[in-house]
């Protein structure tokens, strides 16, 4: 996967679908900058937070993860896992893992979308 043209320092060199593995479980979703549950629906909640990677060249990085679960649109209550992704990372996502989704769970709407930041930089 390629990362996409909303990176404009590209991203870590050789980068790989393992990688993104390793990052979203690296993710510590409890340091999330920012969290919201989905406006429309009220069923979807998402967590954006920060992993630092080092690329094949020796370069470190700063990615973002987005970590999704799914939720009660009555109550809030967690139903199930959704999916994570990294922004700037193309076709390309995996089911937030249980240690993951449980430490979104708890969290409360707040923060700084994390803007341009979301990409590699």
């Amino acid at each position: 996967m390629p990362w996409n043209a909303n990176c404009p320092n590209g991203g870590p060199v050789g980068f790989t679908n393992a990688d993104a593995i390793a990052a979203v479980n690296a993710a510590d979703f409890t340091q999330s900058v920012y969290v919201n549950t989905s406006g429309q629906t009220l069923a979807t909640r998402q967590a954006f937070t920060h992993v630092a990677v080092v690329d094949n060249a020796g370069t470190a990085w700063t990615i973002c993860v987005v970590g999704h679960i799914h939720v009660n649109p009555v109550n809030g209550t967690y139903t199930g896992p959704g999916n994570c992704y990294i922004p700037g990372w193309d076709a390309w996502t995996m089911q937030t893992p249980a240690a993951q989704a449980a430490a979104i769970i708890p969290l409360a709407d707040g923060g700084v979308f994390p803007g341009a930041n979301r990409y590699p930089h």
